[in-house]
């Protein structure tokens, strides 16, 4: 211990006397090892944490698919039977998807985040609340309005007091009483405020062909998600036997759950936990160069204490020594770094699942510390054994201020991390190209609507006290009318999904048509008021938009329809009658069901035995997101979603000037036709088309400031490097100029040294890049993994940056004085 702490404190000494030396270093590592440990903290919660449930491992998520590509979520009726009839699952729950409703009291209205639920919902995941409990068996019923808190909604609305439980909270209007307050950590679905229980009795579950729920489930012990898997499939081919005329087209699907919340989340994140790691690894080979330069310099001090007895573990100890010290100051600044990133940046901008929370933990520390040490090692070891190997003789007989030159083995060295450098900076460098330009490609990607000047926000109609699909649509009508009155708005319209976010999915059938592959095939589902098309810019290609009478007519037939399925409830003997609608559809849906034909006065069928005839064409819209490929989709009034339930929809307006400046003016219409109502997701369609291309967007930024720091690093190598040579070979350079080389011929030569290193460097970092795009496929839109163009500027910009690093150095070689030079040891 004596003789460490003696290493320490000449450790201590020793970079105190080299304060630049110690600052660059200190503020590389910091950068490397911060970057790190921010990224794997990422890592470890959506990857490597098990979910905060009760024996995760047998939670799997519930999905439907058919013959066309993709997955959907559930119909209730599909879903009742799976329910009742697998062999596999310990129990299943049904829950919708976070929606808004409007939280009133004091103050002005709030929109909450709402998740409904089947009672045995919390039971199926396993957790417990923090207070009170959770729903119990048949209160999903539709008779009981109870609530349960989130831990954050508790907090910011109870203060955190158990007196919250049997309180009331108002809901659209509607009282619903506290019964339980969850977990901090519980957070399933993401950005849940309060849970309700499911109306498991709405018409809606037993009507096959409407999908509009999500459900998951716990395996029996010992039962695997293949055989899981299997069940519910067996399951799905039975009920299409039963139910449905044409083929067996609807099947289940099976997911873990952590995989499903997971998603696509895993390659970027592992791409850039790869590109952080090269970024470190950068950082290390710039240290050790500067280290192998000053251990060079240091080679005399190391001669006299090895004349003293100081055997060579002793000496490699105390470099290390110094190494690991470096490595702990700039480990202590990158975790601090990273704190502040991750709770400030990137937990809250990462479009991720959030299902643990993301936040330094002692497993990330361990990770920190454990880097550090090893970084410590890696860049101090090859300047510790090469620092070394002494020649005492040689060494002891130099100067203090000799310039001593370096060993063959050193130069190849030094070479060696010089060339590693740049070819890690270009390998980032073109992943970093590929992804900015797959972000371009999807910015100017045609998505199918015009975003400029178009505000949208969202909306939510109690059914307690807009008890009539009338009373909906006047206050629809009312509010869209006073809109159009504000300066500035030019077309206003209501939709029940805004694009690019989906919308609903049902069965469509044409009757004409005996092609069996296009009989139930699921269709994109849009209720929309005539205005639509304006307001986004979609163009009518062919027939008519929708009018007031179609409108109308819309109101009358659904409420026939809702009075049918009501009298019939869950029989399904008894057919429904036809019920006369009309459709817009796009241009993929008219190409899917009549090619070769003019659509317009065509009919088909939905799963609720409507009939609607196609008066209309419009141009197709990427209504699934920026990344998606156009589905067929069919836009319906928007009357035939306006039923006796809450409405929930999107109200947008295009306006002449800058949108955002005519929201107070909309709010106050709001606020002045219903104080309890809140207008909540309010943002430009500009907004809406950002969100689509978040992860892109994100993943190119953090990738090119990594590629960056990078470039940086290995540009300030290359330029020690070069100092160093011509530092080292002052004296020849004088010789030669007093010999009659010219000012050029120095500069070529100098140069040159750095150009060699560059060029190595650059065809070593192609074959890299080559590899790393391999990785980086699956994420680009628009733009090969092997662009050129891409590689070309890359390897330009690059090689540019080099030259200029070499430039200095050889501009002052250039000015070496033969006279000085001659005298210089």
């Amino acid at each position: 211990m004596q003789t460490f702490l003696q290493d320490l404190r000449y450790a201590i000494r020793m970079l105190a006397r080299n304060p630049g030396f110690t600052v660059v270093a200190v503020l590389t590592l910091a950068l490397g090892i911060g970057a790190n440990t921010g990224i794997f903290s990422v890592i470890n919660a959506v990857l490597l944490e098990p979910l905060p449930f009760k024996d995760p491992g047998r939670l799997v998520d519930l999905r439907q698919t058919e013959s066309a590509p993709g997955d959907f979520p559930l119909d209730g009726a599909d879903y009742l039977d799976w329910s009742e009839q697998n062999q596999t699952f310990e129990s299943m729950s049904f829950y919708s998807q976070p929606f808004g409703l409007n939280a009133s009291g004091a103050g002005d209205a709030e929109a909450v985040a709402i998740v409904a639920t089947q009672a045995n919902f919390f039971e199926t995941l396993g957790v417990t609340p923090l207070a009170g409990r959770t729903f119990a068996k048949g209160e999903d019923a539709g008779k009981d309005r109870l609530v349960i808190l989130s831990y954050g909604f508790w907090q910011r609305h109870f203060g955190g007091q158990a007196i919250a439980l049997g309180k009331a909270v108002e809901l659209n209007g509607e009282p619903y009483t506290v019964i339980g307050v969850m977990p901090r950590r519980f957070n399933f679905p993401a950005a849940t405020d309060v849970w309700i229980p499911f109306d498991m009795s709405m018409p809606v579950m037993h009507n096959r062909g409407t999908h509009f729920a999500s459900a998951i489930g716990r395996v029996k012990k010992g039962v695997t998600t293949e055989q899981a898997r299997a069940d519910l499939m067996v399951v799905s081919q039975r009920i299409n036997q039963q139910h449905r005329d044409a083929d067996n087209s609807i099947h289940s699907l099976v997911f873990p759950l952590k995989e499903r919340l997971t998603g696509d989340s895993r390659p970027p994140l592992l791409i850039l936990f790869g590109a952080v790691a090269l970024v470190l690894l950068v950082a290390c080979a710039n240290i050790a160069n500067l280290l192998l330069v000053r251990a060079i310099g240091r080679q005399r001090e190391i001669a006299v204490r090895a004349a003293l007895g100081a055997g060579r573990w002793r000496l490699t100890r105390q470099l290390l020594t110094e190494t690991l010290l470096l490595s702990l100051v700039g480990a202590s600044l990158g975790i601090l770094g990273a704190w502040w990133a991750v709770e400030e940046l990137v937990g809250k901008t990462l479009p991720i699942p959030r299902a643990n929370p993301i936040h330094l933990n002692l497993t990330v520390l361990l990770f920190a510390i454990g880097v550090s040490v090893l970084v410590g090692i890696l860049f101090g070891l090859a300047p510790a054994v090469q620092a070394g190997r002494l020649n005492l003789s040689e060494d002891l007989k130099s100067s203090a201020n000799a310039v001593v030159s370096p060993s063959a083995r050193r130069k190849l060295l030094r070479d060696v991390l010089v060339v590693g450098e740049i070819a890690i900076s270009l390998a980032l460098l073109v992943g970093a190209g590929l992804l900015l330009r797959s972000f371009a490609r999807l910015r100017n990607e045609n998505i199918g609507v015009q975003p400029k000047n178009v505000l949208t926000m969202s909306i939510d109609l109690p059914l307690a006290k807009y008890k009539t699909p009338a009373a909906q649509r006047q206050f629809v009508d009312q509010l869209l009318g006073q809109a159009q009155q504000v300066p500035g708005v030019i077309f206003t319209a209501a939709t029940t999904a805004l694009p690019l976010e989906g919308g609903s999915s049902g069965f469509v059938k044409v009757p004409e048509n005996t092609n069996p592959a296009l009989q139930n095939q699921l269709v994109e589902v849009h209720a929309i008021t005539p205005g639509y098309f304006q307001v986004f810019g979609i163009p009518l290609l062919e027939g008519k938009n929708f009018s007031e009478a179609d409108a109308q007519q819309a109101a009358d037939t659904t409420a026939r329809m809702d009075a049918f399925y009501k009298a019939r409830k869950a029989n399904d003997s008894n057919p429904p009658p036809e019920f006369h609608f009309v459709a817009i559809i796009n241009q993929t849906m008219a190409k899917t069901f009549w090619p070769n034909q003019d659509p317009v006065g065509k009919e088909f069928t939905d799963a609720y035995g409507g009939l609607a005839t196609v008066i209309g064409i419009v141009a197709d819209v990427k209504e699934r997101g920026i990344r998606q490929r156009v589905v067929p989709e069919r836009y319906f009034p928007l009357a035939t979603e306006l039923a006796d339930r809450d409405f929930r929809g999107s109200i947008a307006v295009k306006t002449a000037i800058p949108p955002r400046s005519l929201l107070g003016a909309i709010r106050a219409d709001v606020r002045q036709m219903d104080s309890a109502l809140a207008l909540y997701r309010v943002r430009t369609m500009d907004e809406v088309v950002a969100d689509g291309m978040q992860d892109t967007t994100l993943q190119a930024f953090l990738l090119g400031i990594f590629a960056a720091i990078a470039l940086l690093l290995a540009a300030v190598g290359l330029y020690g490097v070069m100092s160093y040579l011509v530092t080292q070979r002052t004296h020849e350079i004088g010789v030669r100029i007093a010999l009659g080389a010219q000012q050029s011929d120095v500069f070529r030569i100098v140069i040159g040294q750095g150009f060699a290193l560059t060029v190595t460097g650059v065809v070593m970092g192609l074959s890299g890049a080559l590899a790393l795009t391999r990785v980086l496929g699956r994420l680009l839109y628009g733009v090969s993994a092997t662009d050129p163009v891409t590689f070309a500027t890359a390897a330009s910009v690059l090689a540019g940056v080099a030259i200029l690093a070499c430039y200095i150095p050889a501009h002052r070689a250039m000015r070496v004085d033969p006279m000085v030079a001659l005298r210089y040891e």
